[in-house]
């Protein structure tokens, strides 16, 4: 609602005033080159650059969570097998989506569905158990869950309350290395809380390492308890997190990558401006940048930049 009221309208047209007086005023010092003045104070445009930048690579890096709006929440569950992966999708989609056995590696192919969290809808992926495995079947499976797992927002690792600490934490640390600095939420969920003796669970808070951004929490996939403080959870790590009532986020790949191109123009703008290089060069970028902006709006031209010209200063033709 935020786009469609003109919110990325606005942003960007603080982007277009910003870059166009900075042309203007490099222009202007290339048709008095020979008189060796200056019009723009080196230190003030480098800092609007920066700013301007800032702003599109703010912009920019929203698509990762518009898309995910737009497309759905891809949420990868993945663990050992056996763990209670398709058990849990089951009763977080409330239907006998996946099949349930004993039988390990029972799940080779992920499983898709989708369901609705206050209003945001998440996009669950079921995937083959982890372990090694000499089945070239369920090997496939196996390498397709970890492209699930780099394809996801959130990862949810399924383990047993019967599992040792070590290789529960073993397994979070392969998560992730899988994942690496790239935003995505790692939430642990212990499953089988029915079936556990008294005190384990408290046991095992103790000794699980969390990361900054990872969550525990405690569930019984079978019995459907500790589902609606994983729901809580989707929905603060995800939601209010992320999005404010002032956010403004991309959801079109053409402005994302608009966008991109903006930033990198921008880059070397103040790469040049660093390393001293002539105007007419730095002027090549900010107009490149004007150029991928006017390939979201459509009303940016050098005509513009020529009007700012005679608009603000005294120039004769």
């Amino acid at each position: 609602m935020k786009n469609i009221r003109g919110g990325f309208s606005h942003e960007l047209s603080n982007l277009r005033e910003k870059l166009i007086s900075f042309a203007a005023l490099i222009e202007l010092e290339l048709d008095f080159a020979t008189e060796d003045v200056e019009f723009a104070d080196r230190k003030e445009l480098k800092a609007i650059i920066i700013s301007v930048k800032e702003l599109a690579d703010r912009l920019a890096d929203s698509f990762l969570l518009g898309n995910a709006v737009k497309n759905g929440i891809p949420v990868a569950i993945v663990g050992k097998p056996n763990s209670g992966k398709s058990t849990l999708l089951n009763a977080l989609l409330m239907e006998e989506k996946a099949i349930v056995s004993e039988i390990p590696g029972t799940t080779r192919d992920s499983i898709e569905d989708t369901i609705v969290i206050d209003g945001i809808e998440y996009r669950f992926i079921d995937t083959a158990g982890l372990r090694e495995t000499s089945d070239v079947i369920e090997a496939l499976g196996i390498k397709k869950t970890y492209e699930k797992i780099s394809q996801a927002s959130v990862i949810l690792l399924i383990d047993e309350i019967s599992d040792d600490a070590d290789s529960i934490n073993q397994r979070a640390r392969a998560i992730r290395n899988t994942i690496g600095d790239s935003g995505k939420r790692l939430i642990i969920l212990i499953n089988k809380t029915d079936k556990a003796s008294p005190g384990r669970q408290t046991e095992l808070e103790k000794v699980i390492i969390l990361e900054e951004k990872d969550t525990l929490l405690f569930i019984s996939a079978k019995e459907k308890t500790g589902l609606e403080d994983l729901r809580l959870r989707l929905s603060d790590v995800i939601v209010k997190e992320k999005l404010s009532s002032d956010s403004v986020i991309i959801t079109s790949i053409r402005h994302y990558e608009a966008l991109h191109r903006v930033s990198e123009s921008l880059g070397r703008v103040l790469a040049g401006l660093d390393n001293k290089i002539p105007e007419d060069l730095i002027a090549i970028d900010i107009r490149q940048a004007i150029h991928y902006l006017g390939e979201i709006t459509g009303a940016i031209t050098s005509d513009e930049i020529l009007g700012n010209i005679f608009k603000n200063f005294c120039i004769g033709k």
